[in-house]
């Protein structure tokens, strides 16, 4: 049993001085940030529009200003970490609401898009058809910067120290392939994302596709986030602009790391990373099933829509190529399955991750075949086995469900199908984006703040927001403040 009293001992509270210093560094990050969507505002949105976005510039500056006042500290804990990160999804999609308002958009519906945009989620309660394109180039850039992460845009300027950069966003796992350390790796991740979304940017302008659907599509793809630039998402595009589009959700669904790793390392097995495989694999399987099963049942959808479906689900990208073609329930339960499982640890895909539920099932697995294995061969297994990893996998794995059956509880509690409302928390949980068709403008309020903190849940890892609504995270003995020189 575990020694509660000896982890009480050693538990800290956060210290507000360490949380409003990283904030105030992640917030002159954000400020540099808000500079592109600021200027594109100039130029296509209203007056008012640009006003707020400069104010909104000019008080992350003052926090950044008034943040440099503060001590830096070289022992962040992993509370205080984690806070942060929380804080920032939330703040931010607050401040990005404020632009969105200006259009005349009420609060809820504004601060919806922006969560959902800050996220990489893509559900959306807007109508698109009378809005500036300025509009729809800044919820694409949204997506863009919400896939990278505002904490690996810090890391790759050289804000944070390895020491803090470690617990604000990458896992041990991943950073143990990362030569160099965490800003060494940051900034690659940083070439390889970008370098993504120029490529997308070229192939779907060689297929005539107007500059913005080019620009915001892909922004939209690499980030996994799924913002279209019209309605009816992707189902009035081209066959080559949505065959380039699922290319590019995939290739952001995969590991960053294994990119740059192909790149240096001459050993080509040292970069085929088991979680790409795995991805390709699954969507393989799953859409060949798919498709069986809608040529069985004679669905409306084509097979194309159908595949192009089941890479939006798995990548968590959100593209619908179905329009206004309802989905039947076997693909609905399907496309749940793929949304919960969703892609690769260090990608920008949601769900549970990929890498996490293989190691599960091959826990599973182990556990299965022991029971006929010796205990010695089983006692190495065990040593073997990353217990942390374990972990880490069965809390995001249990909390994750947990979060989902109180969702789509609330949901069949007002009245909604059991189905379509379980494939709308879902798709909000795994920051997927596709809809049932229960996301819109009418939506009552409370639903509507049920799929944002689902959004900001899935973003984070719901383990963040839960440390943030601790109250020993709060109240507690507080470990001195180590400063260190800038």
């Amino acid at each position: 049993m575990p020694n509660y009293r000896a982890y009480a001992a050693a538990r800290f509270a956060i210290r507000p001085t360490v949380i409003a210093k990283l904030l105030s560094q992640l917030f002159g990050v954000l400020s540099v940030v808000m500079v592109a969507p600021t200027l594109v505002s100039a130029v296509g949105a209203p007056l008012l529009t640009t006003t707020t976005y400069l104010g909104i510039i000019a008080l992350l500056l003052t926090a950044y200003l008034l943040g440099r006042i503060l001590p830096n500290s070289d022992n962040v804990q992993t509370n205080e970490a984690m806070v942060t990160v929380a804080l920032l999804f939330v703040l931010t999609s607050l401040l990005l609401s404020l632009p969105i308002m200006t259009l005349g958009i009420a609060f809820e519906d504004a601060w919806f898009e922006a969560v959902s945009g800050i996220t990489t989620t893509g559900l959306s309660v807007i109508n698109l058809e009378d809005k500036p394109w300025a509009f729809l180039f800044n919820r694409g850039w949204m997506q863009w910067v919400g896939g990278v992460g505002v904490v690996v845009l810090a890391l790759g300027i050289s804000i944070f120290p390895s020491s803090v950069g470690s617990r604000l966003g990458f896992s041990e796992q991943e950073m143990g392939d990362a030569v160099g350390g965490t800003r060494a790796h940051a900034k690659r991740v940083l070439i390889v994302y970008c370098a993504l979304t120029a490529v997308g940017i070229v192939l779907l302008s060689l297929d005539g596709s107007p500059l913005l659907d080019a620009v915001v599509h892909s922004m939209a793809a690499v980030s996994t986030g799924g913002f279209a630039n019209h309605a009816d998402s992707l189902s009035s595009a081209s066959s080559y602009h949505i065959a380039v589009v699922s290319l590019l959700c995939i290739a952001g669904a995969v590991s960053f790391h294994i990119y740059y790793l192909a790149t240096f390392l001459p050993e080509r097995e040292k970069w085929l990373d088991n979680q790409f495989f795995s991805l390709l694999l699954t969507i393989g399987l799953i859409s060949l099933l798919a498709v069986a099963i809608s040529w069985y049942q004679q669905s409306d959808l084509s097979w194309w829509q159908v595949v192009t479906l089941v890479v939006s689900a798995q990548t968590t990208a959100g593209f619908s190529t179905a329009g206004d073609v309802p989905l039947p329930n076997w693909l609905l339960l399907m496309l749940c399955g793929s949304m919960l499982v969703g892609g690769g640890l260090g990608s920008t895909s949601g769900g549970i991750k990929l890498g996490r539920a293989l190691f599960v099932f091959q826990q599973a697995r182990m556990h299965l075949i022991q029971s006929s294995a010796s205990d010695r061969l089983y006692m190495s297994w065990r040593a073997n086995a990353s217990e942390a990893f374990l972990r880490d996998a069965m809390a995001v794995i249990g909390w994750f469900v947990a979060v989902l059956f109180a969702s789509w509880l609330i949901f069949v509690m007002h009245g909604y199908p059991p189905l379509q409302s379980l494939y709308e928390v879902t798709s909000a949980l795994s920051t997927a984006g596709l809809s049932a068709g229960l996301s819109h403008a009418d939506l009552p309020t409370l639903l509507k703040f049920v799929l944002c903190v689902d959004m900001l849940l899935g973003r984070v890892e719901i383990v963040a927001f839960l440390i943030l609504f601790m109250p020993y995270t709060w109240k507690g003995h507080r470990r001195r403040i180590k400063t260190r020189t800038s």
